[in-house]
């Protein structure tokens, strides 16, 4: 008995003395994030810049070597007192000498990951010199919206929505454009999976800088004040941008409002070049249709892009996120 009150009374100094001296910090440690390559349709003979985030995720401040590898050539960059919990940027410069796919692997002592990108011949790429159409604060979209739900609560509805670019945020590791958007007056929406009319009256749009693709939605809904309700993609593969006829990818887009919370998968393909006129001119536009998994042919989303002079969304049928269709079609815009 004595024993094991001795013991015991030895535990207790022991966890006494480690309170009062507190736990010893974690060693710094680092992780790898953000990568991205830049132009993300490089060619021939240009430089490509592929950088990434080093977040030390320990406690202790520390150093670490960044390495890159691509097709057997070989860099370093040097990280040095970075403190615990915080992040720095590096940056890498690759010379494209020759087409072809190539895979960027970036490596720290405890951390690795890939980026992979195509390098084409000069001309080869959808707009002439491959580089992804590029936006600016203050780039303005106006988009006239139709809705249509014959035999619904709402069988039509017309409103204007206009759209801002106000910078960039992040969804998860893409970095994106952030814009908002203003409809006037509210739109009506029939839910589809709820009994209830909704008006919208602003939204948050993220658009893929690098691809040129929606990540993020957010809706304000007056009949759901301070709830969620946003629409998200999780996109793999070879997606967005840049476009070419036949092209394929897939994804899953998760909407969430008040309560409901669904998840599906989805179909991408890219149709080809269309020319379409609508209230703002006649463009040349990549048509993307979208279905579900499992549905092919049946589309649930329509957009056609025009990379040159609108740089974005031209014509959009959505025809799974309300009991009706909704229809915008570009009236105006403004672009640097």
């Amino acid at each position: 008995m004595k024993r094991v009150f001795g013991v015991m009374v030895v535990l207790l100094l022991t966890v006494s003395f480690l309170a009062a001296c507190g736990a010893p910090p974690l060693p710094a440690e680092f992780t790898l994030s953000s990568v991205t390559v830049s132009p993300s349709a490089p060619v021939v003979d240009g430089t490509v810049t592929i950088s990434a985030t080093v977040k030390n995720v320990g406690e202790e401040s520390g150093d670490c070597d960044v390495d890159l590898t691509v097709d057997g050539y070989t860099d370093s960059k040097s990280v040095s007192a970075l403190a615990g919990g915080a992040s720095s940027s590096v940056s890498f410069s690759y010379d494209a000498t020759a087409a072809g796919d190539y895979t960027a692997e970036l490596s720290t002592p405890d951390d690795s990951a890939t980026k992979s990108f195509t390098v084409k011949e000069e001309g080869e790429n959808g707009d002439g010199d491959g580089a992804v159409p590029t936006w600016s604060v203050g780039d303005t979209w106006v988009m006239e919206c139709s809705y249509a739900n014959p035999g619904g609560k709402t069988e039509q509805d017309a409103c204007e929505l206009t759209v801002t670019v106000e910078g960039e945020e992040a969804v998860g590791d893409e970095d994106c454009y952030k814009a908002n958007g203003v409809f006037t007056p509210a739109a009506t929406r029939d839910a589809a999976d709820m009994p209830l009319t909704l008006h919208l009256e602003t939204a948050g749009i993220w658009t893929s800088k690098a691809n040129l693709v929606y990540m993020k939605q957010s809706s304000a809904i007056a009949e759901l004040p301070g709830l969620p309700s946003t629409v998200t993609w999780t996109l793999s593969g070879d997606y967005g941008w840049e476009f070419s006829e036949g092209k394929t990818w897939s994804g899953s887009v998760r909407v969430v409002a008040g309560v409901l919370d669904e998840i599906t998968d989805l179909e991408f393909e890219v149709l080809g070049v269309e020319s379409i006129t609508v209230p703002a001119g006649t463009f040349d536009c990549w048509h993307i249709v979208v279905s579900e998994s499992g549905s092919p042919g049946t589309y649930v989303n329509e957009y056609w892009i025009n990379t040159t002079e609108v740089k974005s969304v031209v014509k959009e049928v959505e025809a799974a996120l309300w009991a009706g269709v909704e229809t915008r079609e570009l009236t105006s815009y403004s672009v640097s």
